[in-house]
């Protein structure tokens, strides 16, 4: 564009020693005056999985998995407004939204508005990066909402944090005209004392979603594996009549040293023109860093093992779950999970796992298996 043109627009990137990108975009639109300049900092995770099974009844495949590749963006817009863009690239089709939300401060509190996590589940709250096995609990997959658009308020009052939010649809779904979406609401409660250098986390939550015109409901899950993303061992169908559906869970954890722990149990209650129904879940979990690091934890919130030395830190850790989706005339089935783990930190971004699933399940047929699942990861994140 030669100069003196009635739009000029200039771009200019520069890259620091902190990886940051400066955007520098100068638009003027018949004046040439308007300059906007925005900080961004790409990011990204790849979690590369194999696996094999010891299968029972059903035929469970063995392979490699792409589980999580996602790419995207963050940033300042401004001294007080933050960005995130990110989408999923991972195998199974079309890229789907993860976190597409702007946020900035309000009342001493952060506010963040667009697509994001509800607040329900220390184990869905944390990140995939900094989850302790390959894998949520089973429970936690199977009864906490997805991502969705909304309108999300936290703020932390000493030890006591409050997470609210205001929210619509998936962002990955798109809705039929004429039809309303499903809204809701969802509060959780954390206290976190620190008493003697231990890191103790109490936390209940509660979320509200009446369905609008989308009336259905359908929870299944695979055994705490995903190398075969087919095979789904629980499932309860589709339900129908659905008006609406109340969550209901409870969390501890503690971290003491190289020690962490964390238990949780919840519930989904519906309400509908059919018949109400409701499911359940529950795991705790026990981990240890051989190597003397400590978990990270910040107002509700665990996060990963930074290793102290260039070799790097181990961490062994143990789950039990268990997922009930039977109630009234609807037998989805009863899925009970004891999974072994052991996780290498090389670097405080770069993790490789290894995950050994002991499945008990009694499937909707009436059939029990007892499949084996061995998986192993690669993963990073920048």
């Amino acid at each position: 564009m030669m100069p003196g043109s009635k739009l000029e627009i200039g771009i200019e990137l520069i890259m620091n020693t902190n990886s940051k990108v400066l955007v520098a975009l100068a638009v003027g639109a018949f004046t040439g005056s308007a300059l906007a300049e925005v900080e961004i900092t790409p990011r990204g995770r790849m979690h590369l999985d194999a696996g094999m099974y010891k299968d029972d009844v059903t035929e469970i495949g063995n392979g490699f998995n792409v589980r999580r590749g996602r790419l995207g963006m963050q940033g300042n817009l401004s001294p007080d407004w933050r960005f995130v863009i990110e989408y999923d690239f991972a195998e199974g089709g079309d890229a789907s939204a993860a976190d597409v939300n702007i946020r900035t401060k309000l009342a001493g509190g952060n506010v963040t508005i667009g697509h994001q996590r509800v607040p329900f589940s220390l184990n869905t709250l944390t990140s995939s990066n900094s989850i302790t096995f390959m894998e949520r609990s089973s429970g936690s997959t199977v009864i906490t909402p997805d991502r969705k658009l909304g309108v999300r308020f936290d703020k932390t009052f000493g030890n006591l944090t409050s997470e609210s939010m205001l929210f619509g649809r998936t962002m990955n779904t798109e809705g039929d005209a004429g039809k309303d979406d499903s809204m809701g609401l969802a509060q959780r409660i954390i206290y976190h004392p620190k008493v003697d250098d231990v890191q103790y986390h109490f936390a209940g939550a509660f979320v509200y979603q009446d369905m609008g015109d989308y009336n259905t409901l359908r929870l299944r899950d695979r055994p705490e594996l995903r190398i075969d993303s087919g095979v789904r061992l629980i499932d309860t169908g589709t339900l129908e009549g659905i008006n609406s559906i109340n969550r209901f869970g409870l969390e501890a954890a503690f971290i003491n040293g190289a020690w962490s722990a964390e238990a949780e149990a919840m519930t989904l209650n519906t309400s509908s023109t059919v018949e109400d129904v409701s499911f359940s879940g529950y795991h705790f979990q026990l981990s240890y860093v051989l190597t003397g690091e400590s978990r990270s934890y910040k107002n509700g919130l665990f996060s990963g093992v930074k290793p102290s030395k260039e070799s790097g830190a181990i961490e062994v850790a143990a789950r039990y779950s268990v997922t009930d989706l039977n109630d009234g005339t609807v037998f989805g089935g009863e899925q009970k999970n004891l999974t072994l783990g052991v996780n290498y930190y090389l670097l405080n971004n770069l993790r490789f796992m290894g995950n050994i699933v002991f499945s008990d399940i009694d499937t909707p047929s009436g059939v029990t298996e007892e499949p084996i699942g061995f998986g192993v990861r690669a993963q990073y994140h920048f």
